[in-house]
């Protein structure tokens, strides 16, 4: 499984997860997504075969059940809470180890199984 981390995200968390073996880009580190829209991050998400780590359910919430109504390409979305995992730099080693914890488990699976997931 690849992983697209959100613009919510440090680039920081992608690094150490490549440390790690994993394929994993950050929108913090892609001038072509920083500032784009949701739907071109999950576009782009689908067309390279990555599942996005977001918070913000809002917006890829409705984008990930249209794709699982429509059965588009899908390879699914990982959301996170700000209640169980706020987002501080003191959390980013706990970021690492719960998305390398899941990256491990799916090691062989191209897309998110379930579709979409929550990070505890």
């Amino acid at each position: 499984m690849r992983l697209l981390l959100d613009e919510m995200y440090t680039s920081d968390i992608a690094e150490a997860l490549r440390e790690l073996g994993h394929d994993v880009s950050a929108v913090a580190e892609r001038r072509d997504l920083m500032s784009a829209a949701d739907t071109l991050v999950f576009a782009t998400a689908q067309e390279e075969r990555r599942v996005i780590v977001t918070n913000n359910v809002r917006d890829f919430a409705p984008l990930s059940e249209q794709a699982l109504q429509t059965g588009a390409t899908f390879y699914g979305v990982l959301f996170t809470s700000d209640k169980s995992m706020p987002r501080r730099r003191a959390n980013i080693r706990a970021y690492i180890d719960v998305l390398n914890a899941e990256l491990t488990q799916h090691a062989d699976d191209e897309r998110l199984p379930a579709g979409v997931a929550w990070l505890p």
